[in-house]
């Protein structure tokens, strides 16, 4: 396992996308909240590991240490992918995973959306004379829709996995 900064203008190459070999995966560190990026301790950002089983146990004992980070462990070819998997400490993940996550993402949603009709019919009843109802709310109609279709994604893949079924994320490569 080797800890490095992702952008460090006194190494060559400077980006750490050039420094990854094919074979090794990338353990970002960020916080659970607000996806910030975020240091074990080191000042670095991300570890570049060997094998999978190196990376969870890094990322476990990561987040063991500090339960509002998370660990994202990705392939060689970086945040261009989705993750490989996503490691949260267990008395922290019910926050942003699961049944109950979805149903905070959906309760937003539903308020947004309520909001945003509002604010468009005040604003159709007088004639759009003041405009920023109906801009404010077609943008709460717009976020409405982003947080009801994320509730509704979060609570397929949270009940494929209680029942078994493989999830809609895109498989794991072969590293041949």
């Amino acid at each position: 396992m080797i800890w490095t900064r992702l952008y460090d203008p006194d190494r060559t190459p400077s980006h750490w996308t050039d420094i990854v070999r094919q074979d090794q995966l990338v353990v970002f560190i960020s916080d659970a909240r607000t996806q910030a990026p975020r240091d074990a301790e080191t000042g670095q950002h991300a570890a570049l590991c060997d094998d999978l089983t190196e990376a969870r146990n890094l990322a476990r004992e990561v987040v063991a240490r500090d339960p509002e980070l998370c660990c994202r462990i990705y392939d060689s070819e970086g945040k261009s992918r989705p993750p490989l998997e996503v490691i949260y400490d267990s008395s922290v993940r019910h926050r942003y995973t699961g049944r109950g996550h979805a149903r905070r993402l959906a309760l937003v949603g539903a308020a947004l959306a309520c909001a945003g009709i509002t604010l468009v019919a005040i604003d159709v009843s007088r004639d759009l004379l003041w405009i920023w109802g109906y801009v404010f709310g077609l943008k709460c109609l717009i976020l409405a829709g982003i947080f009801l279709t994320r509730s509704f994604v979060e609570w397929r893949e949270s009940r494929n996995e209680e029942n078994g079924a493989p999830s809609a994320e895109v498989p794991a490569r072969s590293r041949a």
